[in-house]
């Protein structure tokens, strides 16, 4: 077979290559090797008399460590290091690696590690330098500690699978099909191995609809191979994604909230409060998935459900819709949300484009309650743009709406696209609330006043701030192409706004190999036009490597936007970031606690030549670029979270022997 052979070598990325052809990222086998051992250093070196843990072991095609592959592992000079079975439970794929204490300062040797799958070789070769020091690394305590009961996926969800289905229920949607409208689909007895195919509209005229989707609440929950999937199918000459509408149609038609099932006597979509006095949820989204009236809680959330190819659009404050469950119009929330996630579990959301909109995207979880936790999330190449509001008097202070707004346990944002918001507005481009994050191979083309805004948990509380996941936050290969917002440019904020400091995010935000830019003329000299880290609380860690933070300006012969680099609290340890010379380590003239350490370590002396092409937003590193070749270690990140492809592309990130600096390889 002929495949790609991606062998992440810490700081290191190989290609190895057989045949002529070359499957994508998700084809891709590999060997991981990655220490175990928290607070040792990041670079190649180790001190003589040390010992660490490591954890080596075939990856195959799906990203997932398989350890019933053997590995053969031979060290080129064992008085120099050496690599035995970790003597902690004997565990697979655990080894422990020793430098002797004899071992001579200077002295160099690798370890060799081979495996053969399929009559595929693979190899992976690790160097390592024997040191007089080892640096110090900050480590940050532990965060509350907290054990959720739920069972939760062994492995992330990667896809709307149904391969286990003995067969798939088909219900098609639109000109010449089996149903003209989407309000005719029974919405409300759909479950896992059914799937809704949803066809451009003659001229892709939309559909003026709304939805609710509830697989897995009433019904038993499908197994994880069983999802039910609503699915666009794209127009066959333009390709264009099939439109979900929550404005009126060109003859002032309004978006409809009905569902027709045999023998029903009225016709309404069957949200979770129609049979409470305060209904609110119909009001909050043109899409929504959640659990349906008169269901209960107890049996757990929506869950295996699948949205795909959809363009879902004008779910804005202020603009009426059709109630059908009291009669006459209603009007959107000015969090009215393209798609709104009441609480579910086992969610896929893919290849969508979300736009004006209050908020494109919101998951919600509720009342710290493991039956209503969403969890288990993947936002998987979506485009985001034109949502949140500018300030409403009496409304919304123009902050609170979001291009996407999450909070689930386990989620990962990948290879989506977040683009400008609605004029006026000051939302972020991704707020969340969860544990486990995981936010890579994004796009943020934006003019967002805040990019990423890491939040507290608020609705799942103590079964997200208690996870082990919450303490470690992933954001990774990510290009921020960044214009000047209405409200000043911030970068990343991390801890929280619910006002109980002790829940606020203080474990270790991994920030690496990504490229930002931001284009504009300095306004002020003493005043930092970008904040890149804003940290809440003194044990707040940002462990800053192998990334781009360049400004340049719009008028030739300008100065471009003024960094700092950390405000707040907390401490930042950079290592091997290219940082443009217009940035200072703190806000200058400002007290603060924060800590930044390894400064020394930027590149970037001068705002010399770095891309391909800034002007067309080709951030690729151009012939001579610094960034070449100058990415460091990276052997204290998992090796399910080594860069591996590139911002808004399921692609292989290109390889060679050395990582460059930033999102994309030369």
């Amino acid at each position: 077979m002929n495949k790609n052979i991606v062998i992440p070598l810490f700081g290191c990325l190989l290609l190895l290559t057989t045949g002529s052809n070359a499957l994508a990222a998700t084809s891709t086998a590999r060997i991981g090797f990655s220490s175990k051992t928290v607070g040792l250093s990041a670079v190649n070196t180790r001190t003589a008399g040390t010992s660490e843990y490591v954890e080596i072991g075939f990856i195959d095609t799906n990203g997932i460590e398989d350890l019933s592959v053997p590995v053969l592992i031979d060290s080129t000079d064992t008085s120099l290091v050496a690599v035995s079975n970790a003597p902690v439970g004997n565990a697979l794929g655990n080894y422990q690696l020793t430098i002797p204490a004899n071992a001579i300062p200077g002295s160099t040797a690798s370890i060799n590690v081979s495996a053969t799958v399929g009559g595929v070789n693979y190899t992976r070769t690790r160097g390592f330098v024997v040191a007089a020091v080892v640096p110090p690394v900050v480590v940050p305590p532990a965060p509350n500690a907290g054990v959720s009961t739920t069972l939760r996926a062994a492995t992330p969800t990667l896809a709307a699978d149904q391969s286990g289905c003995a067969a798939i229920n088909y219900y098609d949607v639109g000109p010449n099909k089996a149903y003209s409208a989407i309000s005719q689909l029974p919405w409300s007895k759909l479950q896992g191995c059914d799937t809704v195919r949803i066809y451009p509209k003659v001229n892709n005229d939309a559909y003026h609809e709304m939805m609710l989707l509830s697989a897995g609440t009433n019904l038993a929950p499908a197994a994880p191979n069983k999802f039910m999937r609503v699915i666009g199918m794209p127009d066959p000459i333009t390709g264009a994604r099939p439109i979900i509408d929550g404005s009126a149609d060109t003859n002032g038609v309004l978006a409809t909230q009905l569902e027709t099932l045999p023998g029903q006597a009225s016709r309404t979509l069957q949200y979770h409060d129609n049979g409470s006095a305060s209904r609110v949820l119909y009001k909050l989204g043109l899409v929504m998935v959640g659990p349906q009236s008169g269901y209960a809680y107890n049996n757990g959330p929506a869950g295996y459900i699948g949205i795909e190819n959809l363009d879902i659009r004008n779910a804005v404050y202020n603009a009426p819709f059709a109630d059908a469950l009291k009669g006459g119009q209603d009007t959107f929330s000015s969090f009215g949300t393209c798609l709104f996630v009441e609480v579910g579990a086992h969610l896929v959301v893919k290849n969508n484009v979300f736009h004006n909109c209050g908020n494109g995207l919101f998951i919600n979880s509720k009342n710290s309650s493991l039956v209503e936790l969403s969890q288990d999330v993947l936002i998987d190449g979506n485009r985001f743009y034109s949502n949140s509001n500018a300030p409403i008097a009496g409304v919304t202070n123009g902050f609170s709406e979001h291009n996407s707004y999450t909070e689930a346990r386990d989620i990962i944002f990948q290879y989506n696209y977040f683009g400008d918001l609605r004029p006026g507005a000051g939302g972020a481009c991704l707020k969340d609330r969860s544990s486990g994050l995981i936010v890579r191979y994004n796009t943020f083309a934006s003019n967002c006043g805040l990019t990423i805004d890491l939040e507290d948990s608020t609705g799942g509380q103590q079964l997200i701030w208690g996870d082990a996941g919450y303490a470690k936050t992933h954001v990774y290969g990510n290009l921020f192409d960044q214009t000047v917002g209405a409200y000043g440019n911030n970068l990343i904020h991390y801890g929280g706004d619910s006002g109980t400091a002790a829940n606020y995010r203080q474990g270790t935000l991994f920030f690496y190999n990504n490229t930002m830019r931001l284009k504009g003329d300095a306004l002020n000299a003493n005043y930092p036009e970008i904040l890149l880290f804003n940290m809440d609380r003194p044990n707040a860690v940002a462990d800053v490597k192998n990334n781009v933070f360049y400004t340049s300006p719009t008028t030739a012969g300008a100065k471009g936007k003024i960094q700092a680099m950390l405000v707040g609290h907390g401490t930042a340890n950079l290592t091997n970031n290219w940082v443009s010379p217009n940035a200072a380590p703190y806000w200058l003239g400002h007290l603060t606690g924060a800590i930044v350490t390894g400064w020394n370590t930027n590149l970037g002396a001068n705002n010399q030549t770095l891309f391909v092409n800034e002007a067309l937003h080709n951030f690729r590193p151009a012939v001579g670029s610094p960034l070449i070749d100058a990415g460091n270690d990276l052997s204290n990140i998992n090796l399910s979270n080594l860069p591996i492809a590139e911002p808004s592309q399921v692609a292989v990130r290109k390889q060679d022997w050395i990582m460059d600096i930033g999102a994309y390889e030369y």
